[in-house]
């Protein structure tokens, strides 16, 4: 029997859930933000809070979408302002993120987003900190293919395609650092 696919439910439920995550990401950044980059998230915050009015709005009339906008991209600013956007573990998805390791080697970590100075870095959870302190790779792998599991619903992927993947994303890590 063929896979119906998502719901048209479940397809407006995805993109509630990820114009939350931008809302949630783009007001925190806003408000850390200047000059040219605030003006950048402005727009990232206008044009999701577009996507969550229609979602959330009674009517979808573009006068409503946008008066409705207006709304959620202010309430998005005031909860950033309590409570900021931290992103998840970059190995297992979960919160809150305690450790960034900075590239280019991933072998060094500071305790919070402000402090990074690379281009690139690798976040951690407490859980997945320990693990990457025991270099318990195999751990992080399972963490990882759990999140990705998580991501599609509970839906039970092939385990042999996730498995590479997870564990090639995480050479991207490993690699740097063993070198």
């Amino acid at each position: 029997m063929d896979d119906p696919g998502p719901s048209d439910r479940d397809r407006i439920d995805a993109i509630h859930r990820h114009a939350h995550q931008a809302l949630r990401y783009y007001a925190t950044a806003f408000l850390r933000e200047r000059g040219d980059d605030r003006d950048l998230m402005r727009v990232y915050l206008d044009l999701t809070g577009n996507f969550m009015a229609l979602i959330e709005g009674a009517s979808l009339d573009e006068a409503s979408m946008m008066e409705r906008r207006s709304e959620i991209v202010e309430r998005y600013l005031e909860e950033a302002k309590r409570d900021p956007w931290t992103p998840p573990c970059s190995f297992c998805g979960e919160g809150p993120t305690v450790a960034w390791f900075e590239g280019p080697s991933f072998k060094t970590f500071v305790d919070a987003a402000e402090k990074v100075r690379a281009e690139e870095a690798w976040l951690a959870c407490v859980t997945c900190l320990s693990l990457v302190q025991a270099e318990d790779r195999d751990e992080l792998v399972r963490r990882g293919i759990e999140r990705w599991r998580r991501r599609r619903g509970g839906l039970s992927p092939d385990p042999m395609n996730v498995d590479a993947m997870v564990s090639s994303g995480h050479e991207r890590f490993w690699g740097p650092r063993s070198a």
